[in-house]
């Protein structure tokens, strides 16, 4: 017989007992999955309601769905709106005054139709702003500059790419805005030496400065380099600056901490040497894509004692480059040498052996290296937590044992396109903290190899497999059994994978990328089980899966709530399965290329019905088989289309593939 509640019970909630603080530490735990954090909202209302005090940063899909969404979480601090390809200055509007003491920072980087009127109100009525972000803006003009210059309290400003934007503009954000600690003016191909001279006369507290790609001179470097606070300066593609422009830091920026000059061809040896005497403070240097690393240029940096990380990628460099580094006094911890021509084992040598605090090292398609680097690298550099060595095609089976023998403390290991065999992999699997691993075009790394790898490697995280076509289902089984925390797996062309990996793949719950491109085995059984074990799904590439068809679009639609992006080229989907994707209201990018199935009409209602699309890349045909209007209409809620005729190309074997690659170098 069921036991009845006391009358003085009826309506009770123990929940409604708990203070708001308990509540709020339970939820700041439930941050990593927002399907836990809906799960909390619904379980009462008293978690609702504590659910809605206690959000304070938001990341709508839809304009349209501010205001409700705004009504419910009254404490928002930072708007992101990256993912609503439109915003209105209607919608700014309802923003300033819905969020007017709360909001703290808004991004609006990947989104169009605003203009100053709408900057104005955020400005004028959002007293606490902080933060702003309207880099690829490109309509904005120094009318929407004027507008962010009543925001008096800025202390971030990002404009990369408003190439709209002059001196003029820079100049108002610079009187108005005097609390400017960082700021990018990236690609704004209008400002110049007076706008960026303004900001530094002006803004005395900033810190961070980009001006990459800016045509500036040695005219502004005088006013920046008295900035008294600044540590970072990225210089990156400023053709303008030369030795002579250089000079000024003699005069000194003690501040000064990172300074990248990527790109700059015309900065020399000569140049740096004025770096010793003014940024003695200097701890990062960037000097990738420049001129050639000599004995001279090297030996100009030598006296830097704090500095920790140099990246050369792109540089050519000598031996006695590489000689003159290893003989600096400071320890570096970072070292970036990818796709340096003129790397050898000896110059690699004596940077090693010298510099044995390394935690980063990157020698990517530095391919006249062998075993001995390796022997030496991992000999002197124990304390390496990232290594990324893609290409290094001279470097035997057997050196990459000489990798988990030593260096245990990896957390990111790149070996994409190398020799390594399951030999090697068994002796990485001793890196337990390992959570980034590539082994994309390793055409020797078979099953037993990844049966290594999950034993030792739980804390796995992401992990590529491109094109290593020995992998089946066992290898993939016993990294999904291995490595539950598991978030990306690249499984494209890997013939031999079947619906068992899928199947055992689900039970990765955090996975949120899947790319099994060229997997021709795989089913929609298969992708059914991901869907339904993966709901933090968000990316899935199943173009060339002929087995995928409608019936795995259902499961998806249903259960990967969180997709946004998807490719379904050369699949079996058709018109019916793609109309039932509009049921995934996060779904903003989409690739239907070849679909034989696909129909005009079918595909008109497919992209009406999804509303929160802004990417689709379609075969060109359809771009007269579709009513102008349409296409006009979607174009103007903010979907961009990409029209692709390209024919369909019979897949080579990846041997010969690889093959084809290596004559293609030089």
């Amino acid at each position: 017989m069921k036991k009845q509640k006391p009358d003085n019970l009826k309506g009770f909630n123990a929940f409604n007992q708990l203070p708001q603080e308990i509540i709020f530490t339970i939820l700041d735990l439930l941050n990593s999955n927002p399907l836990d954090i809906k799960s909390f909202s619904l379980a009462c209302k008293s978690f609702y309601a504590a659910e809605s005090k206690h959000r304070t940063s938001l990341k709508p899909l839809r304009q349209e769905h501010l205001p409700s969404i705004l009504s419910r979480y009254p404490n928002i601090a930072h708007l992101h709106l990256t993912r609503c390809s439109r915003v209105s200055d209607t919608c700014l509007s309802f923003v300033s005054h819905a969020c007017a003491s709360s909001l703290r920072s808004i991004d609006l980087s990947r989104t169009h139709l605003f203009s100053a009127s709408g900057l104005l109100g955020l400005a004028l009525n959002c007293n606490n702003l902080v933060e702003i972000d309207l880099s690829n803006a490109t309509e904005l003009k120094d009318s929407a500059m004027a507008a962010v210059s009543q925001a008096k309290n800025l202390e971030k400003l990002w404009l990369a790419r408003c190439k709209s934007v002059t001196d003029l503009g820079v100049g108002c954000v610079a009187v108005g805005c005097r609390k400017l600690k960082s700021i990018c003016l990236k690609w704004c191909l209008g400002v110049g030496d007076l706008g960026v001279g303004l900001l530094a006369v002006k803004c005395n507290h900033i810190c961070y400065f980009d001006l990459s790609y800016l045509p500036i001179t040695s005219e502004c470097l005088s006013p920046i380099l008295k900035l008294q606070h600044l540590e970072d300066l990225v210089l990156e593609g400023c053709f303008g600056i030369d030795d002579d422009s250089l000079a000024v830091l003699k005069h000194g920026c003690n501040s000064l901490k990172s300074l990248d000059v990527s790109t700059c061809q015309s900065i020399s040896h000569n140049g740096l040497s004025s770096l010793v005497s003014g940024a003695v403070g200097l701890q990062q240097l960037t000097l990738a894509h420049g001129s050639p690393v000599t004995s001279s240029l090297a030996d100009s940096l030598k006296k830097f004692s704090m500095l920790q990380s140099v990246k050369l990628d792109g540089c050519l460099i000598s031996y006695d480059g590489l000689k003159t580094i290893g003989n600096w006094s400071a320890s570096l911890r970072e070292l970036s040498l990818s796709k340096c021509s003129g790397v050898t084992d000896e110059g690699l040598s004596s940077i090693v052996t010298r510099h044995k605090d390394l935690r980063k090292l990157d020698i990517t398609c530095c391919r006249k290296i062998t075993d001995v680097s390796i022997s030496r690298i991992t000999n002197s550099c124990n304390s390496l937590t990232s290594l990324r060595m893609e290409s290094c095609t001279l470097v035997s089976r057997e050196a990459f044992v000489l990798i988990g023998q030593r260096c245990h403390l990896l957390e990111e290991l790149d070996l994409t396109d190398n020799e390594i065999d399951d030999k090697g992999l068994k002796y990485i699997s001793r890196c337990s903290q390992l959570s980034n691993l590539k082994l994309g075009i390793c055409l020797n790394v078979t099953d037993e190899g990844l049966i290594h790898i999950g034993r030792g490697c739980s804390k796995l995280l992401e992990l590529d497999l491109y094109r290593s076509v020995e992998i089946t289902d066992s290898g993939i089984i016993a990294i999904a059994q291995g490595c539950p925390g598991l978030e990306m797996i690249n499984i494209a062309y890997c013939k031999d994978i079947t619906d068992h990996s899928l199947l055992s793949l689900s039970k990765c719950s955090r996975l949120k990328t899947l790319e099994s491109r060229g997997c021709s085995m795989i089913t929609s059984l298969g992708l059914t089980a991901v869907a339904v074990g993966c709901k933090e799904l968000t990316k899935l590439d199943v173009k060339k899966c002929p087995n995928i068809d409608d019936a795995g679009m259902l499961p998806l639609a249903h259960f990967s709530q969180n997709l946004r992006q998807i490719n379904l080229s050369h699949s079996s989907v058709t018109d019916i399965g793609l109309l039932s994707l509009a049921g995934i209201s996060c779904l903003q990018n989409i690739t239907i290329l070849h679909l034989k199935s696909l129909t005009p009409t079918g595909l008109a209602a497919v992209l009406l019905a999804c509303g929160g699309l802004t990417k689709v890349k379609l075969q060109a045909e359809f771009k007269w088989l579709l009513p102008h209007r349409l296409v006009e209409h979607l174009e103007a809620r903010g979907c961009t289309f990409q029209w692709r005729d390209k024919v369909l190309q019979v897949e080579l074997d990846p041997k010969c593939w690889k093959l084809r690659l290596e004559d293609l170098m030089p």
